[in-house]
Protein backbone atom coordinates (compact mmCIF):
# COMPACT_ATOMS: atom_id res chain seq x y z
CA UNK A 1 0.00 0.00 0.00
CA UNK A 2 2.93 2.27 0.81
CA UNK A 3 4.15 1.77 -2.64
CA UNK A 4 0.80 2.64 -4.31
CA UNK A 5 0.93 5.22 -2.24
CA UNK A 6 4.04 6.86 -3.38
CA UNK A 7 3.88 6.53 -6.98
CA UNK A 8 0.28 8.38 -7.09
CA UNK A 9 1.91 10.97 -5.23
CA UNK A 10 4.81 11.10 -7.63
CA UNK A 11 2.42 11.16 -10.15
CA UNK A 12 0.54 14.16 -8.70
CA UNK A 13 3.65 16.47 -7.54
CA UNK A 14 4.96 15.42 -11.14
CA UNK A 15 2.00 16.67 -12.76
CA UNK A 16 1.65 19.71 -10.68
CA UNK A 17 5.03 20.85 -11.53
CA UNK A 18 4.45 20.14 -15.50
CA UNK A 19 0.97 21.83 -15.54
CA UNK A 20 2.55 25.12 -14.28
CA UNK A 21 5.74 24.76 -16.60
CA UNK A 22 3.33 24.30 -19.36
CA UNK A 23 1.26 27.22 -18.39
CA UNK A 24 4.57 29.12 -17.83
CA UNK A 25 5.67 28.77 -21.77
CA UNK A 26 2.33 29.78 -22.69
CA UNK A 27 1.87 33.25 -20.51
CA UNK A 28 5.40 33.58 -22.66
CA UNK A 29 4.33 32.57 -25.97
CA UNK A 30 1.29 32.14 -27.78
CA UNK A 31 -0.64 28.82 -27.95
CA UNK A 32 0.43 27.80 -31.30
CA UNK A 33 4.06 28.25 -30.18
CA UNK A 34 3.36 26.90 -26.93
CA UNK A 35 2.16 23.77 -28.24
CA UNK A 36 5.64 23.12 -30.67
CA UNK A 37 7.52 23.89 -27.61
CA UNK A 38 5.97 21.43 -25.13
CA UNK A 39 5.36 18.96 -27.08
CA UNK A 40 8.65 18.67 -28.99
CA UNK A 41 10.76 19.36 -25.53
CA UNK A 42 8.32 17.02 -23.72
CA UNK A 43 9.09 14.34 -26.49
CA UNK A 44 12.90 14.85 -26.73
CA UNK A 45 13.06 14.98 -22.65
CA UNK A 46 10.67 11.92 -22.39
CA UNK A 47 12.69 10.06 -25.07
CA UNK A 48 15.98 10.64 -23.19
CA UNK A 49 14.82 9.99 -20.01
CA UNK A 50 13.87 6.60 -21.67
CA UNK A 51 16.94 5.85 -22.80
CA UNK A 52 18.34 6.66 -19.48
CA UNK A 53 16.25 4.68 -17.36
CA UNK A 54 16.60 1.38 -19.50
CA UNK A 55 20.49 1.46 -18.10
CA UNK A 56 19.67 2.59 -14.32
CA UNK A 57 16.42 2.25 -12.98
CA UNK A 58 15.05 5.33 -10.59
CA UNK A 59 12.57 5.55 -7.78
CA UNK A 60 11.76 8.89 -9.37
CA UNK A 61 10.94 8.04 -13.02
CA UNK A 62 6.68 8.15 -12.69
CA UNK A 63 7.44 11.67 -11.30
CA UNK A 64 9.06 12.79 -14.38
CA UNK A 65 8.07 10.76 -16.75
CA UNK A 66 4.03 10.05 -16.09
CA UNK A 67 3.67 12.82 -13.72
CA UNK A 68 5.77 15.89 -15.44
CA UNK A 69 6.06 15.31 -18.97
CA UNK A 70 2.40 13.93 -19.15
CA UNK A 71 1.03 17.26 -17.82
CA UNK A 72 3.87 18.98 -19.50
CA UNK A 73 2.84 18.04 -22.99
CA UNK A 74 -0.38 18.31 -24.53
CA UNK A 75 -2.33 15.76 -26.89
CA UNK A 76 -5.54 17.06 -26.18
CA UNK A 77 -4.66 20.80 -27.46
CA UNK A 78 -3.40 19.90 -30.02
CA UNK A 79 -5.97 18.17 -31.24
CA UNK A 80 -8.17 20.81 -30.92
CA UNK A 81 -5.69 23.08 -33.07
CA UNK A 82 -5.72 19.99 -35.31
CA UNK A 83 -8.98 19.55 -36.34
CA UNK A 84 -9.53 23.13 -36.15
CA UNK A 85 -7.09 23.70 -38.70
CA UNK A 86 -8.27 20.43 -40.57
CA UNK A 87 -12.33 22.17 -41.01
CA UNK A 88 -10.96 25.90 -41.81
CA UNK A 89 -8.09 24.31 -44.16
CA UNK A 90 -7.62 20.84 -45.13
CA UNK A 91 -4.25 20.62 -47.13
CA UNK A 92 -2.91 23.18 -44.35
CA UNK A 93 -4.53 20.78 -41.42
CA UNK A 94 -2.89 17.62 -42.69
CA UNK A 95 0.52 19.26 -43.15
CA UNK A 96 0.22 20.41 -39.35
CA UNK A 97 -0.63 17.25 -38.10
CA UNK A 98 1.65 15.39 -39.90
CA UNK A 99 5.15 17.89 -39.02
CA UNK A 100 4.05 17.97 -35.16
CA UNK A 101 4.04 14.56 -34.93
CA UNK A 102 7.04 13.46 -37.26
CA UNK A 103 9.00 16.08 -35.47
CA UNK A 104 7.98 15.12 -32.16
CA UNK A 105 8.38 11.23 -32.64
CA UNK A 106 12.00 12.33 -34.17
CA UNK A 107 13.20 14.67 -30.89
CA UNK A 108 11.78 11.72 -28.92
CA UNK A 109 14.07 9.33 -30.96
CA UNK A 110 17.15 11.61 -30.80
CA UNK A 111 16.46 11.65 -27.05
CA UNK A 112 16.58 8.32 -26.43
CA UNK A 113 19.19 7.60 -28.65
CA UNK A 114 21.69 9.95 -27.59
CA UNK A 115 21.15 8.81 -23.71
CA UNK A 116 20.83 4.97 -24.64
CA UNK A 117 24.00 5.37 -26.34
CA UNK A 118 25.23 4.50 -30.02
CA UNK A 119 26.89 1.01 -29.00
CA UNK A 120 23.65 -0.11 -27.27
CA UNK A 121 21.01 0.44 -30.30
CA UNK A 122 19.17 -2.79 -31.43
CA UNK A 123 16.73 -1.71 -33.39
Amino acid sequence: MVTIMTNWLQVFIGGMVGAILRFTVQTLTSTSIMLWVVNILGSFILGSLNGYFEKKESTYKLFFTTGLLGAFTTFSTFSQNWFLFLRDNVIFGIVYGIAMTAVSFIAAFIGYFLNRGKSLWNG
